[in-house]
């Protein structure tokens, strides 16, 4: 049995739920998800099951065999990555971790797990899994139809919780417009009549940076328990312009276009490693984060 601890947004999720289920599925054993541990984050919620996801919730008595029944040794084991336990396996560093695909059959992993490396080889499974587990509202067909008969581009500008909390706007930070720009002039380059479909958590703002355009289409339709929408029809998209976000990774991901050009940006994390720093750059190397055929900027 592999037991996942599931933290984060949607992408996380995504990148998390990917990860297990390929090292499940490696061991020919099940994957059970840690919602217990989960559901203390208060900014986050449950997400996965907007999706064809097939999962089973791992019980309380299941979580504490793998890391401990006393509440002291299972925070312990948070705080020390699971030193304290020889049944649970926390992710070393950002890039791809050689050892992942060596861990045994019942483990208990905790982690991001950003590389489509992890589950590269049950990719046809995870793109089924990600599909939508119910038909889209009518103002959202109506959008999927649309951008089906143009070379819709799809743009993500990841804001939010990015620049309004401080601990997140010095590490993670928002892109600098240059790098949209720039994006959006090497698509004019390549794209012959591109169409934009711009996607926000704070659309206002992007109709103002981005009045210029005259081939864009501001998507505003979803918010709250509907964001994921904007994933789906980001993949719907034949080209996509990503932020430094996980949620626009996946949407590029996603999209089967064969001929299309992803545009991402080169830096990921927007903070100064420095000695004083106390986010280490050797552990976050995003190095495998990118796929190859994708465009840096």
């Amino acid at each position: 049995m592999i037991i996942l601890r599931l933290r984060g947004g949607l992408g996380n999720q995504l990148f998390q739920y990917a990860a297990g289920k390929a090292l499940a599925s490696k061991h020919n054993t099940s994957l059970k998800l840690d919602l217990y541990s989960h559901s203390i984050h208060q900014y986050r919620k449950f997400e996965l099951d907007n999706f064809k996801v097939q999962y089973e919730l791992a019980t309380k008595e299941e979580i504490q065999s793998f890391v401990g029944r006393f509440k002291l040794q299972r925070l312990c084991n948070k705080l020390y990555d699971y030193a304290f336990s020889k049944k649970a396996y926390a992710q070393p560093h950002y890039h791809f971790d050689e050892q992942f695909h060596q861990l045994p059959e019942d483990i208990y992993i905790s982690g991001y797990w950003q590389s489509e490396r992890y589950f590269k080889q049950i990719e046809k499974e995870i793109r089924t899994d990600f599909q939508l587990s119910s038909a889209p509202n009518k103002q959202n067909q109506q959008l999927i139809e649309e951008i089906s008969k143009v070379n819709a581009v799809g743009l993500h500008v990841r804001m939010g919780d990015y620049l309004s909390k401080e601990k997140y706007k010095s590490f993670f930070g928002g892109l600098d417009m240059s790098y949209y720009k720039n994006a959006i002039e090497c698509i004019n380059e390549k794209v012959s009549t591109p169409v934009f479909y711009i996607f926000s958590d704070n659309i206002e703002w992007c109709k103002k940076e981005f009045d210029y355009l005259q081939n864009a289409v501001f998507v505003d339709s979803n918010s709250g328990d509907q964001s994921y929408m904007d994933l789906m029809l980001m993949s719907k998209c034949k080209h996509n312009i990503i932020a430094n976000s996980t949620f626009s990774w996946w949407g590029a991901w996603l999209n089967e276009h064969p001929k299309k050009i992803v545009i991402a940006p080169k830096k990921w994390f927007q903070a100064d490693y420095n000695k004083k720093s106390v986010y280490k750059s050797s552990f976050y190397n995003t190095k495998d984060l990118i796929p190859e055929n994708w465009l840096k900027l």
